[in-house]
């Protein structure tokens, strides 16, 4: 993706690049690696969440002293009209451009296309209205940044042992800005303590101001993520949970968290679209410790403490939430040998439809055939194992689909990164 920045910069072509993802999901940092090596100016403002007066005073004043440029402009629009007068090439980065339309509408837009004859501009918002705004402008080029996978941020726990690479990735998910903050020198439930339990830790505080800050006067969108939490559930079990009944709310709800990119739905991938096979689950690893162990006590963890908190409600059921989210990781890593050609063609990743009653949680579908994997979770694989993971998916499947591992301590026999995979494997993955 860092290519579609490079190649926008290097377009001769006057248009306008938009930058979508969620907040802390690394945009700025994103834009900021692509302009290595780049021999223009580069301006960057941060809209502030006040007004339209403040923003465009402070707006003007970064102009002059970072472009040398003064305007004395009384409105946005005015501002990038004049800009067409720049006498060198700049890149202009303006940050949550949400509020730029807030303070002008969109009624801004072609005085940006006409400053963009000049000037280099990069517009980045978390808000999905305005990247649906954009994407009805043919001179406006939009690029969604995904949450990091876990191989491209890992960088700074590249020293520690794959296990407690896991760990960290289950617990803390792939966030550049989340992965930025743990200590890797400290243990698992020392960094959950500073990162998450205590009542002014960091990412805590991220999670709840910043992700959370559409979702206030959401009715049951926070029920929803707690009755989730490291799941995947059904409509209608979630209209029963919820106390809903099938009026429309509900869907609302889960729209609005999908388009905050807080959930998803799956369905089994060798089975056409089916409302009643679709399953709602939470996006993100960090999301789903966070409503599993600390949002349903947060008033009892203040209460006790921490390391109290810690060894009581969560330290005794961490295999089990390893265990259940243990797919996520394979999902990346499969992915990612996809896209680099080393499994010929995967068409579909996710789950496996065997009956009604029963799917199996993880299956790839390539032009050779399908794969169900098995994981395992803090158990060594043997030959006798495997003879029997190859029978019951033989059984399962009569005879469609074969059989993967997934071993977080490895096997008596050689893995080889695709079939039979090792945390080894996982966590030799760079970006």
């Amino acid at each position: 993706m860092d290519e579609r920045v490079k190649r926008y910069l290097s377009s001769r072509e006057s248009e306008i690049l938009l930058v979508y993802g969620m907040k802390k999901s690394g945009k700025t940092e994103y834009v900021k690696a692509a302009l290595k090596g780049r021999k223009e100016k580069v301006f960057y403002f941060g809209f502030h969440n006040t007004n339209g007066r403040e923003n465009l005073m402070l707006f003007r004043q970064r102009l002059s002293s970072m472009l040398g440029f003064v305007s004395n402009a009384d409105s946005f629009e005015a501002v990038f009209d004049e800009l067409k007068r720049l006498e060198d090439k700049a890149i202009l980065i303006l940050e949550d451009a949400n509020l730029l339309f807030r303070f002008s509408s969109y009624s801004i837009l072609p005085s940006l296309r006409d400053a963009s004859l000049k000037a280099r501009i990069i517009l980045t918002t978390s808000v999905e209205e305005v990247k649906e705004e954009a994407e009805k402008y043919d001179y406006i080029s939009v690029i969604e940044k995904k949450t990091a996978r876990y191989y491209e941020s890992f960088e700074p726990l590249r020293v520690l042992a794959p296990q407690k690479q896991l760990q960290f990735f289950l617990t803390f998910g792939s966030s550049d800005f989340v992965i930025g903050k743990i200590d890797p020198e400290e243990s698992l439930k020392r960094n959950v303590r500073t990162l998450l339990i205590d009542k002014e830790s960091i990412v805590r505080e991220y999670i709840e101001h910043e992700l959370f800050e559409n979702l206030g006067k959401k009715s049951y969108a926070f029920l929803i993520l707690s009755l989730l939490k490291d799941r995947r559930m059904k409509y209608g079990d979630l209209v029963e949970l919820t106390g809903q009944k099938y009026n429309g709310l509900l869907d609302k709800q889960l729209n609005i968290l999908s388009s905050l990119g807080l959930i998803r739905k799956t369905y089994p991938i060798n089975r056409k679209i089916d409302r009643k096979k679709v399953l709602y689950e939470i996006s993100d690893n960090l999301l789903r410790f966070y409503f599993r162990f600390i949002y349903p006590n947060l008033d009892l963890a203040e209460m006790i403490g921490s390391n109290a908190y810690y060894e009581k409600f969560i330290e005794k059921e961490l295999d089990d939430y390893f265990s259940r989210s243990l797919r996520t990781v394979l999902e990346d890593y499969l992915e990612k040998l996809s896209a680099d050609g080393k499994f010929g063609s995967i068409s579909l990743i996710g789950r496996y439809y065997i009956n009604d009653d029963e799917e199996e949680d993880i299956a790839i579908i390539t032009e050779h055939g399908d794969r169900i994997y098995s994981l395992f979770y803090g158990m060594r694989v043997d030959d006798e194992m495997l003879l029997k993971e190859k029978k019951r998916i033989k059984e399962k499947t009569g005879g469609k689909a074969e059989a993967g591992l997934l071993s977080t301590n490895g096997f008596t026999f050689p893995s080889d990164g695709e079939a039979y995979i090792s945390l080894k494997d996982i966590f030799s993955l760079k970006a």
